[in-house]
């Protein structure tokens, strides 16, 4: 199974096409990646916006911030090189 990168925290979360991202709680979209700026599909929020705000305080949107968890040491960056 191959584990992609989640588009609005960075952290390899999502395993299928409709995934949520537990570190953000973002939900997987590929047509949002196409067009980061505009509120499409699933999420409330635009991929721009839902990075800046995984930055600001820790999750896609404010709503989710009980809900997302820190990342595992499989999901970081550094430990998917090559990915």
């Amino acid at each position: 199974m191959t584990i992609k990168r989640c588009p609005s925290c960075g952290y390899f979360t999502v395993e299928s096409d409709f995934d949520i991202c537990e570190v953000c709680y973002w939900q997987y979209d590929a047509v949002a990646q196409d067009m980061p700026d505009k509120v499409i599909g699933p999420n409330n929020v635009s991929l721009h916006q839902a990075q800046v705000n995984y930055k600001e305080f820790g999750a896609s949107e404010k709503r989710f911030i009980e809900s997302v968890r820190a990342p595992k040491e499989d999901e970081l960056p550094e430990n998917n090189v090559g990915c």
